[in-house]
């Protein structure tokens, strides 16, 4: 994100940076926008605790010790799917969420504030809905980065655990086509309930995940030629 120099803007002028450099995440308060059809779930995606983000104010990554729920981005960027770059304009400007009605990019004095604020959460979304949260807080269990961020602090030190890491990647894909399937969970729904798949988000720990020829999945390290298969 653009540092602004203090003194150096004093109101918005439309540049849409906010929009470009990353989506907002919920509050509790912004529940009513889901219940008014603003939000839907299709639009939103978990980032669960533990998981490495972009913090746009100090541009750079760091791991979260919380969840937090978030409006979509655009495929391959950072942009908010509401913001539309040909008018430079927010698609729900009347009704965004908190956070961004709070950003000011010349004082974030505001936006800093809401951090205290208290986040929405899927375990709120799914009041109501015990199973499909037994459902979600088991995979949360079987599939936490704090378990991926050991095995693999592991293998960095020369401890052959790579199956481990393979056999939580493949919990966490076999059971997303079950919810569809046996609960009749909308797909677009999947990143909201289960947190982004685990073979996308693994490279925050320097491996990528592909499929051989046999459809076996590979953990590949990002530098160097070496594999496990399952």
């Amino acid at each position: 994100m653009e540092i602004l120099i203090p003194g150096s803007k004093a109101g918005c002028d439309r540049c849409g940076q906010c929009c470009l450099k990353g989506s907002p995440t919920l509050h509790f308060g912004d529940s009513p926008l889901l219940k008014d059809g603003t939000l839907d779930y299709k639009d939103l995606f978990t980032i669960r605790d533990g998981e490495l983000v972009y913090n746009n104010m100090e541009d750079e990554f760091i791991a979260i010790d919380c969840e937090l729920i978030k409006i979509r981005e655009k495929e391959g960027s950072r942009t908010c799917i509401y913001f539309d770059e040909d008018a430079s304009a927010c698609g729900i400007y009347d009704k965004r969420p908190a956070q961004c009605r709070a950003y000011e990019c010349w004082d974030t004095e505001k936006f800093m504030a809401t951090f205290t604020e208290d986040k929405l959460t899927r375990a709120e979304l799914l009041r109501g809905q015990p199973e499909l949260l037994d459902i979600v807080n088991a995979h949360g269990d079987k599939c936490s980065y704090k378990k991926l961020s050991d095995l693999f602090s592991a293998i960095g030190d020369g401890k052959d655990l790579t199956g481990d890491v393979l056999e939580i990647l493949g919990y966490d894909t076999y059971i997303r086509p079950l919810l569809p399937e046996k609960i009749g969970v909308p797909e677009e729904y999947l990143d909201l309930l289960l947190g982004r798949p685990l073979i996308d988000t693994v490279i925050m720990f320097g491996f990528k995940v592909e499929k051989d020829a046999q459809g076996n999945y590979c953990l590949l390290p990002l530098q160097g030629s070496s594999e496990t298969k399952k």
